[in-house]
Order: structure tokens, then sequence, then C-alpha cells
């Protein structure tokens, strides 16, 4: 079956774009992007931590079971 048309909305704009093929050759994400990425990975790993760090904790307070 061929790759239909349909209209996405971006920001205000329609973009045709390829339901089941993009057909399209992808750009290389802009230094903004990777940047955002890259704070985006940092916050993630950084709430890990935390988590693991409260969890820890909560695990040492608890009195353990019989």
């Amino acid at each position: 079956m061929a790759a239909r048309l349909a209209a996405v909305k971006v920001r205000g704009l329609t973009k045709p774009r390829f339901r089941e093929n993009d057909g399209g050759v992808s750009k290389p994400p802009s230094p903004a992007d990777l940047e955002r990425e890259r704070r985006l990975a940092e916050a993630l790993r950084a709430n890990l931590r935390k988590r693991k760090a409260q969890a820890r904790e909560a695990r040492a307070e608890a009195p353990p079971k019989d």
C-alpha cells in the first residue's frame, strides 16, 4: 500500500508528512537541541540519584521486618 500524506499541525503551521514512510532525509540536531538534550539527561540522572538516596535512607530508618 502506498504511503498517504497526512497533514500534521506543527506550531500553528500545517506540515505534510508521510504516515508509514517519512521518505525524507533527517537533519542533524541543532546545537540548541543537543544542549537541551544534555541538560535534560543531566537533570534526569540527578533526579534518579536523589530518589535512590531517599530510598536508601527510608530503608535504613525502617525497622527490619520479621
